[in-house]
């Protein structure tokens, strides 16, 4: 008895299945990619949110001079240059949102404790948040807008310290007095 083989022609199914798993283990690869290239990014802000902090921290004449120095450290480390502090310096990892200017971007107190609260109205520092694609493959972000998408994940970075008092308020709190060897608060 001679049995006639149907599946003759299987010329091209190894072809196939190897084009079809290397498009998913590409995949595979650029995720895991794009995600320590997110985490890489989330380490170096978090060391400029410290520098900023530290420049916020140490004392100045008015509290706005404390914010702008604290601001022009975020700028030059996260952004583009001082004339386009909006713009990020790598917008293919992250951008920064929400937040002041430039975006993401925030210094003062910290808005999850009371000022009047003794116990917690040091804690003064600087935010920043920014928002990265997990997916560098366009449709893998499972469509819509990126606000909204499970292709984006956003993160904040915060270096909290204690802020040295301005001169204006150093006075104020002396009565108007100053020490001439120490700033006296």
């Amino acid at each position: 008895m001679k049995y006639k083989n149907i599946f003759c022609n299987e010329s091209g199914q190894s072809t196939i299945e190897f084009a079809l798993t290397l498009i998913l283990l590409l995949a595979y690869v650029l995720f895991f990619f794009q995600l320590s290239m997110v985490f890489s990014f989330g380490n170096y802000v978090h060391y400029a949110t410290f520098m900023s902090a530290r420049a916020f921290f140490a004392a100045g004449p008015t509290e706005e001079d404390q914010k702008s120095r604290s601001k022009d450290v975020i700028v030059y480390m996260l952004k583009k240059s001082a004339g386009q502090a909006g713009v990020d310096k790598f917008p293919s990892i992250a951008k920064g949102v929400g937040g002041g200017d430039p975006g993401g971007f925030q210094a003062g107190p910290a808005s999850q404790y009371s000022p009047t609260d003794l116990h917690f109205s040091w804690m003064q520092g600087v935010r920043y948040t920014f928002k990265s694609k997990l997916f560098l493959l366009p449709l893998a972000g499972a469509g819509g807008k990126a606000s909204n998408s499970v292709n984006s994940v956003t993160l904040t970075s915060e270096s909290w310290l204690g802020r040295e008092p301005t001169d204006s308020e150093c006075r104020s709190d002396m009565g108007g007095k100053r020490w001439f060897f120490d700033n006296g608060c």
